[in-house]
């Protein structure tokens, strides 16, 4: 069982996204990585922020030091750690170039994902040294599916789609979890662990 710690490790007292959630997420044992949502600021800063508005503003017309409780994804980068980070885009229009540049100032476990099928393509073109992936049950029928995993909906993702994905040699990561059933890669939000099926001396903290 590898579970990726949704937006970090969060509650009530921590924000989601935060760097104190970001950074617990990686320290617990509980987690093999983080999962964090990658946005872009009015003055070309790359966030990490999951909404598309901040404080009812469009984040793409915000310069980001009128954002002071969001945090940067250079500092997550700066923290040192072999565990993965599953950074996923939110923008289609996100500067591919200028992003690769930031990722590959630090030597990371990169994990990248979006939505936008074409997205993920055109940066892989790009850069091909990181692992790229879609978050898109529609793709599972797709015999030319050849990213390096795929994210899917746990409602969607049984027995037979993870076998044919792991029998082509690409990653399953399952997200929307609603309870742990396979081996394989999840993404759980921290304080919903106890509603799912798990032992708790499977755990170390």
């Amino acid at each position: 069982m590898q579970l990726i710690a949704h937006r970090g490790i969060w509650n009530k007292k921590v924000k989601d996204n935060s760097y104190e959630a970001l950074k617990s997420g990686l320290l617990s044992n509980k987690y093999i990585g983080i999962e964090c949502d990658i946005r872009t600021t009015l003055d070309k800063k790359f966030i990490i922020y999951h909404n598309t508005l901040y404080k009812g503003n469009l984040v793409r017309n915000i310069n980001y030091k009128d954002m002071k409780d969001i945090i940067l994804l250079e500092d997550l980068l700066k923290i040192k750690t072999d565990k993965i980070l599953l950074l996923e885009i939110k923008e289609r229009e996100i500067d591919k170039n200028k992003l690769l540049k930031l990722l590959n100032k630090y030597k990371r476990n990169y994990y990248i994902m979006s939505f936008n099928n074409n997205i993920i393509f055109e940066i892989r073109k790009l850069n091909n040294k990181y692992k790229y992936g879609v978050l898109n049950y529609v793709l599972n029928s797709k015999s030319d599916y050849d990213l390096d995993f795929i994210c899917l909906l746990d409602g969607i993702a049984n027995d037979y789609i993870i076998n044919n994905f792991e029998k082509k040699g690409i990653e399953v990561i399952i997200y929307g979890t609603i309870k742990i059933k396979k081996d394989v890669k999840y993404i759980v939000d921290d304080y919903k662990l106890w509603k799912y099926i798990i032992k708790i001396n499977e755990f170390s903290v």
